[in-house]
């Protein structure tokens, strides 16, 4: 399991907050293929409203680099990308967010006799297609919620997270 938070800008208004989510990957060598969901809850504000999301995708991770001081740990630094479908549910309606993202990561990993057992860190990158900016301001906002402005290309976000993995 991995304790992390998100945060991302979804039609120009920044929503984020703390989660929980869970991994199953497997290994070829330097290669993985991951599986991994999370479900969080993104804070309110005076502005915007706050609400429970729910986000399942899938990517592979390339081992980068392993530093092994001595037989007993590894230090790993590890590249991935993938895609992955967000569904936020908030009192004034819901949105659905696809994304594709990428990001790096490193991990303390225990190479004796708990050789599955690590510590990781990672941060990634979050690009989606862009979104109505009105209907996102109509679900996400309540009170003064920033004027939509014209739409962009891309919608963006950063997620990143620190937990124990084995």
């Amino acid at each position: 399991m991995t304790l992390g938070v998100a945060a991302r800008y979804l039609g120009d208004q920044s929503v984020g907050g703390p989660g929980l989510g869970g991994e199953v990957a497997w290994g070829w060598g330097r290669w993985q293929a991951l599986v991994d969901g999370r479900a969080s809850w993104y804070l309110g504000d005076l502005d915007h409203d706050g609400g429970p999301a729910l986000r399942v995708g899938g990517g592979a991770r390339w081992l980068a680099r392993s530093f092994q001081p001595d037989s007993s740990a590894a230090l790993q630094l590890y590249l991935d990308a993938g895609a992955a479908v967000e569904h936020v549910a908030l009192p004034a309606g819901g949105l659905t967010v696809p994304s594709l993202w990428a990001g790096w990561g490193w991990q303390g990993r225990a190479m004796s006799h708990h050789r599955r057992l690590m510590i990781r860190f990672w941060v990634r990158v979050e690009l989606s297609p862009p979104l109505d900016r009105q209907r996102v301001a109509d679900v996400l906002c309540r009170g003064t919620c920033a004027t939509p402005v014209r739409a962009t290309l891309l919608d963006d976000g950063f997620s990143g997270g620190l937990g124990v993995a084995w």
